[in-house]
């Protein structure tokens, strides 16, 4: 379906399949009056909102007035149907006519019948009349009812437009044609049929769609002004459409303003007198006609003026000036966006296990802090409904429907904790119970059986690792089905519920990553060979027939997706499908098996591809600018829902197929009150950090109503924790202050980040506090020589990893930094080895070395060895419940602070752990940070 402009005042939605052609009257004064609809679809709606407002849908018959109610519901329209065909609208009509009733002041309806069947036929008073046809075969019986009728033009659903002979072909289709009385010979074509044939011919030619041509035939111009429509200014003279001409001083009866003054013939001499002596002439009696209906405005009121046919661009560069990164004036738009609003704004979990679709593929479920704590929701997919489910006033998060669509598993923990239970809700959210009850216990990566009698899970129960157990949700029999001894992740029940699949690291070296799969009813879990080299297998997927299995492998120095295929638990097959330079991960399959989808991360964005398994044609699904996450596939292997942010949008839940124009959001986090242009969009760029290695960074430039005081703006690093982490293109509530207060952010991401390959990621392993510190201060050297911001201005921030290297910053490099804010950061590797969770020691020793084996880097990279160095004032945020990095590593470096007279403040947020999971403490923490920078910043 396309659309195209016709004339300035109508547009033409046609299909070219079906050959079917509606219409959009085009007015800017009422809205638009679209004739008849297409079948709802995303396209057609958006090709009609391109049109202009639309207030009236107009339906000719009962087949097209099924799906008026759906353009009501999208486009608020109202609808208007002949009375016979009103009770064919779902919920009624809005305007039921009547035979010649007014729908506009320059729009009629009349009602066509033929045999027992009726249609809706539309006069438009406009360039000597139009007529909206719809359905009708001008061929028929009852199309001689329009005979009397005056038009020029014939619009109608089946045929081509017939602009200027519109009555004419009507005639020549009803065998009307008016015939000479003049005989000729039989060898001598009459000069009647000659001439109507030469100007039919050059009318009928295609219009142009932007420019309609009105310029006349040559060899018929001369026959006047009852053949063709010339020019406009004839058009308008000739063809206007008449109107009542009531007495200029009587008033109308229907409170409508006097009309133009009747004009009158030359006066008599008899009437002369009459009019010198200034007695009023009798008024004509008025000609009765039928009040319009309410919503109808009155006859005597002009038409809508044309608008341009087109109108120019303003003009601008196609590729505009160079500037630098220098900050850029926003104008009238800016604005200080409260504290409240931005760091406030609500976002749907991406972390704890995102979303899901339910087995039907008409709901999709997910946690978010709307009420200021996640609790889990439910969006109906067509309507426009949210529904809360619980209401613990708890972390609520990772929900997961039963393969029955009654009840949803979801994770909850305490202050913070991450020691999560399962708990069980029901779908409208009145009854929910603790499968679990293991207080003491973190629970995960949960699934369901394909017949919904248990549920999947991980857990470090018992003080062992985190291993794969099962649960019945009848009974709540719990049962460990891996020992403990390994960390294991994220189990898959296979499509017959007869195995597991899951990831864990056995073997020595301890960076290597298998694939297994393990009997639902317990016994030895089968490693699946997977990969020839040291390297990743994770992120298992089975196909839809348990054939396959679709992971995400890191052998050829990158992350890629690739499908394994088995004979009962042996591998016969690896093929990896992609052949991109970037870091794709997270395969999930199509029921149909035929494709599955994966996220591609490229430059700091993340977004969704399709990959085919035979043909390996790949193609973008959802590739806004921003970060997509939890993809998830609905049964017709079409319609796909994931989460979505970008810089200036907080996370959101969107679902799109393939033919839609664009995806549908089924959220919306960001406040009212926040126009996003006044959020800033990062800049992906690189610098030579550590070595001469190029460092990918974002750099957020405040807009330049936003700076204060003269000269380059202050600068803050923001670091991330991780360090398998990365910055990404989406919502980072703390930059964005930082930038929407005058500072310039720099975000980098360093050597051990995530999303630039194998080789740089594992370019800090064993070296924590080395290289990667080192690219950090190298981020300041390169604003200063690009005259960004002022060297002697600049801050640093960052939480957990980057919350420690925010304090070894400070503490290695103290002349570079005016101040620092390190929340959850580790302080000491020794104390945090002995305190932390099992799987984070394991990744400890993964990642950094063996505590005792490497016992002098464990000493010399703790920011606890160095804090007599630290010279710039310090905050500290912590939370008293952190299950990572212990409160105790905070309290050593405050003693130490304190012991050594050094300019600092400290802050516990109560209730909360690794970071802030309430609305109030995301606000307080940024709020101090912002404060204590301005502090120092500021003024240095």
């Amino acid at each position: 379906m396309d659309i195209q402009q016709l004339r300035s005042w109508i547009f033409e939605l046609y299909a070219p399949l079906e050959d079917e052609r509606q219409y959009i009257v085009f007015d800017a004064a009422r809205g638009n009056l679209l004739i008849d609809i297409p079948p709802y679809s995303e396209r057609a709606l958006r090709l009609i909102q391109g049109a202009g407002r639309a207030s009236l849908l107009l339906a000719t018959n009962a087949a097209r007035a099924a799906e008026a109610h759906r353009y009501r519901e999208t486009l608020g329209v109202q609808i208007a149907v002949h009375e016979d065909d009103a009770a064919a609208v779902p919920g009624g009509a809005d305007l039921v006519l009547k035979p010649d009733d007014l729908v506009r002041p320059d729009t009629r309806v009349f009602r066509v019948k033929n045999k027992g069947q009726g249609a809706t036929v539309v006069l438009v008073r406009k360039s000597g009349g139009v007529l909206f046809s719809g359905d009708l075969d001008l061929a028929s019986d009852g199309a001689k009812q329009l005979m009397p009728l005056t038009f020029s033009s014939v619009l109608s659903s089946k045929r081509a437009p017939i602009w200027n002979a519109g009555r004419d072909t009507l005639m020549q289709l009803q065998r009307e044609l008016p015939r000479t009385r003049k005989q000729f010979g039989i060898l001598l074509p009459p000069p009647w049929d000659r001439a109507y044939k030469g100007r039919l011919e050059d009318k009928m030619y295609h219009h142009d769609v932007i420019v309609p041509k009105e310029d006349t035939a040559a060899r018929v111009a001369a026959m006047g002004p009852a053949t063709l429509v010339v020019a406009s200014a004839t058009r308008e003279t000739l063809e206007r459409a008449k109107r009542p001409q009531p007495d200029r001083g009587a008033a109308n009866g229907d409170g409508a303003p006097p009309g133009p003054p009747a004009p009158s013939a030359p006066p008599t001499p008899s009437a002369q007198p009459r009019a010198a002596a200034g007695a009023p002439s009798p008024a004509a009696p008025r000609e009765p006609r039928p009040r319009p209906k309410p919503f109808a405005e009155d006859w005597r009121a002009t038409s809508t003026d044309r608008p341009a046919t087109t109108i120019a661009n303003a003009a601008t560069d196609i590729v505009p000036e160079a500037t630098g990164y220098k900050p850029r004036p926003l104008g009238e738009r800016f604005r200080k966006v409260p504290i409240e609003d931005l760091v406030g704004s609500p976002y749907v979990d991406y972390v704890w296990g995102g979303i899901d679709v339910s087995p039907d593929g008409a709901e999709v479920a997910f946690a978010w802090n709307k009420t200021g704590t996640f609790e889990i929701y439910s969006a109906p997919v067509e309507r426009e409904r949210i529904y809360q489910l619980t209401d613990a006033k708890e972390r609520s998060v990772s929900p997961r429907w039963s393969p029955d669509a009654k009840e949803l598993a979801c994770l909850r923990d305490r202050g913070g904790n991450e020691r999560f239970d399962i708990w069980l809700v029901d779908r409208d959210g009145e009854k929910e119970r603790n499968l679990t009850n293991e207080p003491d216990v973190m629970h995960r990566d949960i699934t369901w059986s394909p017949d919904g009698s248990r549920i999947a899970y991980v857990a470090n129960a018992g003080g062992k690792g985190f291993a794969i157990h099962v649960v019945d949700v009848a009974t709540g029999t719990k049962r460990a089905l891996t020992e403990g001894k390994f960390d294991d992740a994220l189990p898959r029940w296979s499509p017959d519920g007869k195995r597991i699949l899951f990831s864990s690291r056995r073997e020595s070296v301890r960076t290597n990553s298998d694939l297994y799969v393990i009997s639902a009813d317990g016994g030895t879990a089968t490693k699946l060979e997977t990969r020839e080299v040291d390297g990743e297998s994770l992120e298992g997927d089975w196909s839809d027939d348990g054939s396959r299995i679709a992971f995400t492998t890191n052998v050829r120095r990158r992350y890629e997706v690739a499908v394994a295929t088995l004979e009962d638990d042996r591998v016969t097959r690896v093929e990896p499908l992609t052949k991109s330079i970037y870091d794709e991960t997270s395969p999930t399959w199509r029921p149909d098996g035929r494709a599955f989808l994966y996220l591609h991360n490229e430059e700091a964005e993340v977004s969704i591809r399709r990959v085919f398994v035979v043909s390996h044609a790949d193609h973008a699904v959802a590739d806004r600018p921003g970060v997509h996450q939890s993809i998830r596939v609905g049964p017709d292997g079409d319609q796909v829902a994931y989460l979505f942010s970008s810089a200036r949008e907080p996370w959101d839940v969107y679902v799109t197929r393939e033919r839609m124009t664009e995806p549908r959001r089924l959220t919306r986090s960001l406040p009212a009150t926040i126009d996003p242009a006044t959020l800033v969009e990062p800049v992906h760029v690189r610098y030579p950090g550590a070595m001469g290695s190029e460092i990918p960074a974002l750099i957020y430039i405040p807009h330049a109503e936003a700076i204060r005081g003269d000269g380059p703006p202050p600068a803050i690093i923001h670091v991330h924790g991780g360090p398998t982490s990365q910055h990404y293109r989406w919502w980072d509530r703390a930059s964005q202050w930082f930038a929407n207060n005058g500072y310039v952010v720099l975000a980098p991401n360093v050597r051990g980040s995530t999303g630039y390959g194998r080789e740089f990621q594992e370019g800090n392993r064993q070296d924590w506090g080395g290289k990667d510190l080192e690219d950090v201060v190298k981020g300041i050297d390169w604003l200063a020589k690009q005259r960004i911001a002022d060297p002697k201005r600049v801050g640093i921030y960052g939480g957990s990893y980057g919350g420690y290297l925010t304090l070894m910053s400070l503490a290695m490099y103290p002349d570079r930094y005016a101040a620092g804010v390190s929340v959850v950061g580790v302080v000491s590797w020794n104390t945090m080895y002995e305190t932390t969770r099992g799987d984070l020691r394991e990744y400890l020793i993964r990642e950094f070395g063996d505590p005792k084996r490497d016992a002098e880097r464990y000493r010399d990279r703790s920011p606890l060895t160095h804090v007599s160095k630290i010279e710039s004032p310090l905050m500290i945020l912590q939370g008293e419940n952190d299950p990572r990095v212990p409160l105790a590593e905070a309290e050593q470096v405050v003693a130490a602070l304190r012991s050594a007279g050094k300019m600092h403040e400290y802050y516990v947020y109560k209730g909360e752990g690794h970071g802030f999971r309430t609305r109030e403490n995301m606000i307080d923490s940024v709020r101090r940070a912002g404060e204590w920078f301005d502090r120092y910043l500021l003024r240095a």
